[in-house]
């Protein structure tokens, strides 16, 4: 028995097939599949109960399957321990973000901590927020970038910025002559939204509620791109992240506006309490932030008018 066995074991539980745990893992799946049978043959118990059509963790090996996936938990916590103890980051890092943040900060983040440490490789993971927090959680993800409080006692949470969410309308939307709206403003009107499990719905959604904008929700996109082609459209408005409006061309057919009282959501980077790595890593990330490099929330937005309409409004904080 090897950790590479249990490696293996670990994913094709979380998986539940041969072929994608093969591919995580960066073997072939015949080996795969014979350093398992090797490994039950080693245990004296079943571990996984194979069909035609799927792949599933008998009873016996449940348990086994989390007995190993601590290992390997303790096992990187120990490798990173190391690496931290003589005052340099893993050769690895696995970092997650939500989509509403990896498409405008994963570059520069890249690009930051190249910079600073060029001998580590980051591993990027896109996912919504529960799965990330499950992923950092089991120890899958060294840290991940999200934007909603955590209640897991086992994270540790580390602010690095807050970012304004604006209202994005279609051009010819009543609205869109205004240098700023109020809530009330709100009532009736179609709130477009991402699907369920993005933070930024439920976000949107909790600044109505919380102002009494009696909007009529609909949660429908995959992304703020969608979303944005979407309310050009005319189908509603939605509220886009400003850094997602910074880090994008000018659109001639929206006009962003800011909101009174102002929403906001706030980006931060979890870690396990239990991981010594947590702390550096966050002070990496955090320093990247404030250093301007990785963030553009500071910037200011202007909203793009039409020729001969007055001056665009800078939107100001």
């Amino acid at each position: 028995m090897n950790f590479r066995d249990l490696e293996y074991l670990v994913a094709v539980a979380e998986l539940g097939h041969f072929g994608q745990a093969a591919a995580r893992c960066n073997v072939s799946q015949s080996a795969l599949s014979l350093q398992l049978q090797k490994l039950e043959a080693e245990l004296g118990v079943q571990l996984i109960e194979r069909t035609s059509r799927r792949v599933v963790v008998s009873p016996s090996g449940r348990p086994l399957v989390e007995r190993a996936r601590s290992i390997l938990q303790a096992r990187q916590e120990l490798l990173d321990d190391a690496a931290v103890e003589i005052g340099r980051m893993p050769a690895t890092i696995t970092l997650g973000l939500i989509p509403t943040i990896a498409p405008y900060q994963l570059g520069p983040i890249l690009k930051s901590m190249r910079q600073t440490y060029p001998g580590t490789t980051l591993r990027i993971i896109e996912d919504i927020t529960q799965n990330l927090v499950q992923a950092t959680a089991r120890g899958e993800l060294d840290a991940a970038i999200i934007a909603t409080a955590t209640n897991d006692s086992l994270i540790a949470e580390t602010e690095l910025a807050h970012d304004e969410l604006l209202l994005t309308v279609d051009r010819r939307h009543p609205l869109a002559k205004q240098d700023q709206v109020v809530p009330k403003q709100l009532e009736k009107e179609t709130m477009l939204l991402l699907k369920d499990g993005h933070c930024l719905s439920d976000q949107a959604i909790g600044f109505c509620n919380a102002n009494s904008a009696a909007v009529a929700p609909v949660s429908i996109a995959a992304s703020i791109d969608t979303l944005k082609a979407m309310v050009c459209a005319g189908m509603g408005v939605t509220l886009i992240p400003r850094m997602a409006v910074d880090a994008s061309p000018p659109d001639k057919c929206l006009v962003f506006l800011p909101l009174k009282p102002a929403p906001s959501r706030t980006i931060r980077v979890i870690t396990r309490k239990t991981s010594r790595l947590g702390p550096l890593l966050a002070a990496a990330l955090k320093s990247a932030i404030e250093s301007g490099t990785a963030c553009c929330v500071h910037k200011p937005v202007k909203a793009r008018r039409k020729a001969g309409e007055k001056q665009p409004v800078q939107i100001k904080r």
